[in-house]
């Protein structure tokens, strides 16, 4: 007799169980897009800039001694405005750099503790900048995110993944907020939400530091 999925299952009560078990784990398979042949898993689609899902970080932080830094990043984009932005203008400061999108949770959560911290430095003239990425936002969008939340730091527009790709791969959970040294190399990164307290004290670190 068929069941309510129009699968019919034929002999005994075991053998019937055996069968479902099976059915099941194979829908779960493909609903959760675990094959990597076909590359649908979400790992996959943020590889390939596919809006389709994101990945979240666990809130990890990585820091990284003077002697251990080796990635020197570059970023460059155009701004909400229209302007265009290079991180080698702010060379010899500390460069932040947050991306984010405006449909994420952690992002939504965290971005008036970076708001706090970039203003709080820029009271007091602080060799550092902020600099957002955006992802997958429209720029009224993301306009409109800033202005609720009265962000007072520039974002570079979406590009459909080409300004986020300059990061080196390093930034694939969103949100995800890396810190540069003045000479522009990698120092720290929090790969998840970031609170106050943290980014204050990763920044602070690496202010102190001789150039």
């Amino acid at each position: 007799m068929p069941t309510r999925t129009g699968v019919i299952l034929a002999g005994s009560l075991p053998s019937r169980l055996h069968a479902l078990s099976a059915l099941l784990l194979g829908l779960l398979l493909v609903l959760s897009g675990c094959g990597d042949e076909d590359g649908t898993s979400i790992d996959d689609q943020m590889r390939r800039g596919d809006p389709q899902g994101y990945i979240a970080g666990d809130g990890s932080i990585q820091v990284l001694a003077p002697a251990e830094r080796q990635t020197t990043i570059t970023l460059e984009g155009v701004t909400l405005e229209g302007h265009p932005w290079s991180s080698a203008d702010h060379s010899g400061e500390v460069v932040v750099i947050n991306v984010w999108g405006s449909w994420c949770p952690p992002c939504v959560a965290e971005t008036p503790d970076l708001e706090q911290v970039a203003s709080t430095l820029d009271d007091v003239d602080a060799p550092v900048q902020f600099i957002g990425v955006n992802y997958r936002d429209s720029v009224p969008s993301a306009f409109a995110f800033q202005r609720k939340f009265a962000v007072t730091y520039p974002s570079l527009q979406d590009d459909g993944g080409r300004t986020r790709a300059q990061l080196q791969g390093l930034a694939a959970a969103t949100p995800t907020t890396m810190v540069l040294d003045r000479q522009g190399r990698l120092a720290a990164r929090v790969s998840g939400q970031v609170e106050a307290s943290t980014l204050r004290g990763l920044i602070d670190d690496i202010l102190s530091e001789d150039m």
